[in-house]
């Protein structure tokens, strides 16, 4: 029976501080057995009590790799981190925070690594550790709350209690059973897939990569990252983006990234990381892909976390209180932040002149735009209506689409 649609809950361990800290958390692992790589990883998913920058440090015989990620409270986070190592009779895992902030943590493992055919010879163990690939990506084994040994000598004082409920999905490739967020759909191990019952795709983000895009379309890596490129570009022109960003410069004295930067106390709004004007992100809070133009309710964000959010509605991304506190910051209404919408302006301006649209534009810009549309309102069918206002042209702009390569029909 597939199982691939049918959600499970676990339940995490959660390490209660005290105080302020600096807290520390170490743990060991025997890791000696032989795999098909010389990488070694370490990956969880972590539920804070408030945000929280953790800093994870994994050890191997003498080799050892450190990185700080920026937890987001109050829901499941996700982090990794590998190296390579010839050896690796000991693992050492050590996570250190400041706060009077509680975490708790599930599927926490580390060990050699065994990977996928696709990823032993030609993928760099600095790909692996991409923040939008990790933990998923090192195949970890990750099903229990802590599959390391606690060194309780290392580590500070800490109140062990059950931890926060995380929510289970199988991968239908790997059968793993990795967590999803049914509130900030796709942030976890899962890509989103609105048409699922769990509203997420059957394939872990590391099958889908690694076993499937990579393998069976090998075309689809470069293709569709080019095709996604200039399909953003086309919207952007389209909204005006560029003359916006202008008329702000003109009519304000500063550039809209410095005035968002301000406004963010110049701090991701997501993780609170202190940012400068040169890390700063500008999020078009309300995504782009549903023809919302960049303007002053502009979100600030650092370059993991707006690459994270990519086209989610604020509310597919952010907790209760961060949108309560996105729609003070910004003006935008806390029921405008929780809504899903197709920018009824912006859509009408194509629908009056649909046909000029569909000769000017990319024939896959059109197509991921009517998708777009065709999601949040099934009534609409921007392909109907420009065949009815001229079968020519839409003749014409289904044959283009037709011709595209094979890695990048999905699209």
């Amino acid at each position: 029976m597939r199982d691939y649609q049918e959600l499970h809950e676990a339940q995490g361990q959660a390490f209660c501080v005290r105080g302020e800290g600096p807290h520390r958390l170490v743990l060991v692992a025997q890791g000696s057995q032989m795999t098909n790589t010389d990488l070694v990883g370490v990956g969880a998913y972590a539920y804070p009590s408030a945000p929280v920058s953790l800093t994870v440090t994994l050890a191997v015989d003498g080799e050892w790799v450190q990185t700080d990620v920026q937890l987001g409270g109050n829901h499941w986070n996700r982090f990794g981190v590998a190296l390579e190592a010839v050896t690796a009779d000991e693992v050492i895992v050590e996570l250190a925070w400041h706060g009077d902030v509680d975490v708790s943590l599930w599927g926490l493992a580390a060990g050699p690594l065994e990977l996928p055919d696709a990823l032993v010879d030609d993928v760099p163990v600095s790909e692996l550790n991409k923040t939008h690939l990790a933990p998923e990506t090192f195949y970890l084994v990750q099903d229990v709350a802590l599959g390391l040994d606690l060194d309780e000598e290392e580590s500070t004082i800490f109140t062990e209690v059950p931890g926060e409920t995380v929510t289970l999905k199988k991968c239908s490739y790997c059968q793993r059973m990795l967590p999803v967020d049914s509130d900030r759909l796709g942030t976890l191990a899962f890509h989103k897939h609105n048409a699922k019952p769990t509203k997420h795709q059957n394939e872990c983000r590391a099958c889908k990569k690694w076993r499937i895009n990579d393998s069976f379309n090998p075309l689809r890596t470069t293709d569709q990252l080019h095709e996604s490129s200039l399909i953003t570009r086309e919207r952007r022109l389209f909204l005006r983006d560029p003359e916006r960003l202008q008329q702000y410069k003109k009519r304000e004295g500063a550039g809209l990234k410095s005035q968002i930067w301000e406004r963010f106390g110049r701090q991701c709004f997501y993780c609170g990381k202190r940012l400068e004007l040169t890390e700063v992100q500008l999020d078009h809070t309300r995504p782009l892909a549903y023809l919302w133009p960049i303007d002053e309710f502009a979100t600030c964000l650092c370059a993991v976390h707006n690459n994270q959010k990519t086209d989610k509605f604020p509310v597919d991304f952010y907790n209760d209180h961060q949108l309560r506190e996105l729609s003070q910051i910004t003006g935008l209404p806390y029921t405008e932040l929780t809504a899903k919408a197709v920018n009824q302006d912006e859509l009408e301006r194509i629908r009056l002149d649909i046909v000029t649209f569909a000769r000017e534009w990319e024939p896959r810009t059109f197509a991921a735009t009517a998708r777009k549309v065709r999601e949040l309102m099934p009534h609409v069918d921007l392909f109907e209506e420009l065949k009815a206002a001229d079968e020519y042209v839409h003749a014409e702009l289904v044959d283009a689409l037709a011709k595209r390569p094979l890695g990048v029909q999905g699209l």
